[in-house]
């Protein structure tokens, strides 16, 4: 038995409620079981009862056995002065206020249908895609749906959490904070910690006083990232040289990469961090702020037209330096639409709880309906298993819900568990 699982029985009353009456011979009626209370102090805020006919309106506290009052120290503590209904699963001591008055307590074991029990227990001990696999496709659509938005919405919080620790970080600097978010998107998960140290160890600001040259820019870039230590073409070496001269400028050195950092090894050539470097390059040579450009454009065609770049001369020829090809393309859609994601739609969902602006979220999420779905190994087993992904706002609410509900077997905080244990 779970804690979780009480407060499941309590909130929907999923237990005989005939002649209910507490562990001292009192009846019991409820009339408001009480909000559901996430923080600290009681589980229940708010509720009313009536005990032999007295009406009482406070909070209700939910534990394993009575005596966890007392392990969990609430005798000594204020805010559960207001307790008026201790339900427990088993009754094992009788609990007393601070001014000695006893807290009427509903013991659900006898209550509880050993069969509502047996369900959850089998939806806890299933081992396949997630936990509710062999109820879901007759879960009603209203419940999955109310399900994806309430994941979707808890996904697009925690990465502008992401995105306000790494503003504190940068001493409350937006236009770092956009470029190191952009910067660790373009490494696309393999070179993604590579992208970050590179950010943060050449900073935007040195970046933009070369903002006429994209040669210098790409010497920056290259040189920091560990890239120029052995040149191998002219380019390189000049390249090599103008970093040499802008590192004792500017004391970079200390802090550069090492090329052993990035990986390569299965990957693409359009996908080598050289060329997303290069690419990168051309984004910071083009963009005069990138937080401006993340919040203030309305249009996703305009959005995405921006980002598609196309890379400087010499790597639209080369995946690597001193090795050319002739066949090296610019920037995907499947890459722009995969920055949106992970770079915009943060930034939008942060600017909107900052500047308490509710249409920069609304953008975001507009964004994310206007996006195909991502296609991996979760969105295709949600699919087998029922679920509609039409979008990247399904795609993306489906990744948090499978992640954060299903996988910790959080289904007693999930719209779809509770439909499912309700009938």
């Amino acid at each position: 038995m779970k804690e979780d699982f009480l407060h499941f029985l309590w909130q929907f009353q999923r237990f005989n409620k005939t002649d209910l009456k507490t562990i001292a011979g009192e009846s019991i009626q409820i009339i408001k079981t009480g909000q559901h209370n996430h923080d600290a102090g009681p589980d229940f805020e708010n509720g009313k009862i009536v005990i032999n006919d007295i009406v009482w309106a406070g909070n209700i506290e939910i534990h394993l056995r009575s005596s966890d009052w007392e392990n969990h120290q609430h005798q000594n503590n204020r805010a559960y002065e207001n307790v008026i209904l201790h339900v427990v699963w088993e009754h094992n001591k009788s609990i007393f206020r601070q001014d000695d008055s006893e807290i009427a307590t509903l013991e659900l074991k006898s209550r509880t249908n050993l069969g509502l029990i047996k369900q959850y227990e089998g939806i806890l001990n299933y081992q396949g895609f997630i936990p509710c696999e062999a109820h879901f496709k007759g879960v009603d659509n209203l419940a999955k749906i109310t399900m994806l938005d309430k994941a979707l919405s808890q996904r697009l919080e925690q990465k502008a959490n992401n995105i306000q620790q790494n503003w504190i970080k940068n001493k409350e600097d937006f236009e770092e904070t956009a470029y190191q978010t952009l910067g660790k998107n373009f490494g696309f998960k393999i070179n993604a910690e590579a992208f970050v140290r590179l950010t943060e160890n050449l900073p935007l600001k040195i970046l933009r006083k070369h903002s006429n040259s994209i040669f210098q820019i790409e010497a920056l870039l290259f040189g920091q990232a560990g890239f120029l230590e052995d040149v191998s073409d002219e380019y390189s070496t000049k390249l090599k040289q103008e970093y040499d001269f802008l590192a004792e400028k500017y004391q970079l050195k200390s802090n550069k990469l090492e090329k052993h950092q990035w990986k390569f090894l299965r990957l693409r050539p359009a996908n080598f961090p050289t060329i997303r470097i290069s690419q990168f390059a051309q984004i910071i040579q083009h963009t005069n702020s990138f937080f401006s450009l993340f919040t203030q454009i309305e249009s996703f065609k305009v959005l995405s037209d921006v980002l598609l770049v196309e890379q400087s001369e010499y790597w639209q020829k080369h995946y690597i330096f001193g090795e050319e090809s002739n066949m090296v393309g610019n920037i995907g859609k499947a890459s722009i639409q995969n920055i949106i994601i992970n770079t915009v739609i943060p930034i939008l969902a942060f600017a909107s709880i900052y500047y308490e602006k509710q249409n920069l979220m609304e953008r975001a999420i507009s964004f994310l309906e206007q996006l195909p779905a991502e296609n991996n190994h979760i969105t295709e087993n949600w699919k087998k298993t029922g679920l509609e992904i039409n979008n990247a706002f399904d795609s993306q609410g489906s990744l948090e819900l499978y992640h954060h509900f299903c996988s910790e077997k959080q289904c007693l905080k999930c719209q779809i568990g509770i439909t499912i244990l309700k009938y």
